[in-house]
């Protein structure tokens, strides 16, 4: 049972950022960023499994950074200015009452140029949103994550 929640997170991680990927910015409103995107992650990919462990009680962490701040360029180039790296905790009872995920943020991280600041940092079923900016472009975009047994949400945020 575990091991399916946990493959049908990952569904639903990938479904709902590519659910995002039919817009995006123009060319003229498109970020300043070099080859390669924040931490870990690179063009084109939106999230990537740092680590999963499951204790002796059933109970599994895992660690997954995701992507921050999504363009879609003209000629079909994608990517991110900035990743946020979540720790979650599930437990073995899962969906019981009283049990809940607890989310964290681990690591922050954004291309020059582009800062994050935390809005939500998330904990016992609650919701992690981060806002992603460049002052000198006026652009920005809004991450966030809800781990919920039933209501995973996960939005990468699009750049405007």
């Amino acid at each position: 049972m575990r091991a399916f929640f946990k493959s049908s997170a990952t569904l639903l991680v990938s479904l709902s950022l590519l659910a995002g990927c039919g817009e995006g910015v123009s060319a003229s409103e498109a970020p300043e960023v070099g080859v390669s995107t924040a931490a870990l992650l690179g063009p084109g990919e939106h999230m990537r499994e740092v680590s999963s462990t499951t204790d002796a009680a059933g109970n599994q962490t895992f660690v997954t950074e995701y992507a921050a701040g999504i363009y879609n360029l003209p000629d079909g180039q994608s990517g991110s200015v900035a990743s946020v790296t979540i720790k979650t905790f599930i437990p073995a009872t899962g969906g019981t009452s009283g049990s809940c995920i607890t989310s964290t943020i681990e690591k922050l991280e954004a291309v020059p140029g582009w800062t994050t600041t935390v809005n939500r940092a998330g904990g016992c079923d609650r919701e992690i949103r981060v806002e992603v900016s460049n002052s000198s472009t006026r652009q920005e975009a809004d991450f966030s994550f809800l781990m919920i047994f039933g209501k995973t949400r996960i939005d990468s945020g699009l750049i405007r």
